[in-house]
């Protein structure tokens, strides 16, 4: 049962925003899985990972969108929403986190020297994700993800050039990096944007999102 006060041009607009970003999120994984195949490129890998939890953490916004929608299911199965909610955004957090991080692993690749990576990436995604989840500050979570997308951009900014293809990767990651301060102002409660406004914003993220795509063709070819 949806609630009388529900509005649905908002909220669809939100579940389309979502959808295509999460599309778009696994086609880049799965169309940059050739190259890596062919190359073994440890950047390329971070790369594709970055996108794959995007993609995971889009995937579970869009879930919580859906039993938003059926919030009257949700209560009828005895499942409290304030306690949904938060445990919705402790996956989301987590996956995000992840992809924060293997982004910036990308940059760092060759100077990354840490055995069992993988395993202290999970660790530290996963205590910022309980730590956000029992503070209930989404802030803290937004704050640590943009220290380590700040990092990254640094880290990038002042890497050698060594060919175009670097100079486009480079260009890649200005992109996402706008992308995502853009969504961290979006998920984020603290900012509450005018309807219209947000529209603007997800369309620009889009715009970005197929800028992205289609510069990565591009440089696949």
């Amino acid at each position: 049962m949806i609630p009388p006060f529900f509005n649905p041009v908002p909220f669809l607009a939100e579940l389309i925003y979502t959808v295509v970003i999460t599309a778009f999120c696994f086609l880049i994984f799965f169309k940059t899985k050739e190259i890596y195949d062919l190359t073994k490129h440890n950047g390329i890998k971070f790369f594709r990972y970055t996108f794959l939890f995007f993609g995971l953490s889009y995937a579970s916004r869009l879930l919580l969108h859906l039993f938003m929608l059926y919030n009257g299911i949700i209560f009828e199965m005895g499942i409290n929403r304030r306690a949904f909610l938060p445990l919705s955004n402790l996956i989301m957090a987590y996956f995000s986190t992840m992809a924060i991080l293997y982004l910036a692993f990308s940059t760092l690749w060759k100077r990354i020297k840490i055995r069992h990576l993988a395993l202290y990436s999970n660790l530290f995604a996963v205590i910022i994700a309980f730590v956000g989840f029992f503070s209930r500050s989404p802030l803290f979570i937004s704050l640590i993800q943009l220290i380590l997308l700040a990092l990254a951009i640094i880290v990038n900014a002042f890497a050698e050039k060594k060919s175009r293809k670097v100079s486009n990767m480079r260009i890649l990651y200005l992109m996402i990096a706008a992308f995502w301060l853009i969504n961290l102002f979006l998920i984020d409660p603290h900012f509450r944007f005018h309807p219209a406004i947000k529209l603007v914003l997800q369309g620009f993220s889009i715009i970005v999102f197929i800028i992205i795509h289609f510069r990565l063709n591009k440089w696949l070819k």
